[in-house]
């Protein structure tokens, strides 16, 4: 079979392929949100158009970039890879169910698109999540007090307080009035 025909083949079986993924991803990888989701059909889409062209769009960035804004960007990279992995075993069998025969050539050629698209999709992951980390705020560093003592500071020294002074007691010693002298009494 001819590249051509195998992009028209893949593109007729597009539906099934990507059927096939989503059930072996939720089974293998028990993935609620699978990173390809969104991209899985166009992704088939732009193969199918670059193998049935030949091979001046069996390299275009602009394809693999299509797909790869589609790419759930809080994936990981592992989970990632393993869904491309994925999606070459399904598009592999559903050919393979329906006794196509495929060169080594055009087999080659699928394979290497779909890893250049893993690599683009990849790349891209890792320059959202650098323009992501670059607008975090970065939180400003607190250095702990030092470590206080365990017993309070002492109190401000003070004057000892003397007592007020005592009272000396007054004894009451009657006046004693004193007649005047007369000058001729003496």
């Amino acid at each position: 079979m001819s590249s051509t025909g195998l992009g028209l083949l893949l593109e007729e079986q597009r539906a099934e392929i990507a059927g096939a993924w989503r059930q072996a991803v939720g089974q293998e990888l028990g993935a609620k949100e699978p990173a390809l989701a969104f991209a899985v059909a166009p992704l088939l889409r732009e193969l199918a158009l670059a193998l049935g062209a030949g091979g001046e769009r069996c390299r275009s960035r602009e394809a693999w970039t299509r797909c790869a804004v589609m790419v759930r960007s809080t994936a990981a990279p592992a989970q990632l890879a393993r869904e491309f992995k994925l999606l070459h075993r399904c598009a592999w069998e559903a050919l393979r169910a329906r006794d196509v025969p495929v060169s080594p050539s055009d087999r080659r050629a699928a394979d290497e698109w779909l890893d250049e698209a893993l690599a683009e999709a990849l790349d891209r992951l890792e320059r959202v999540r650098l323009r992501i980390a670059s607008f975090e705020q970065r939180v400003p560093v607190v250095v702990p007090a030092l470590a206080g003592r365990s017993t309070p500071p002492p109190l401000p020294a003070r004057r000892a307080v003397r007592p007020p002074p005592l009272r000396k007691q007054v004894s009451v010693v009657p006046v004693l009035e004193l007649e005047p002298i007369e000058a001729d009494r003496l």
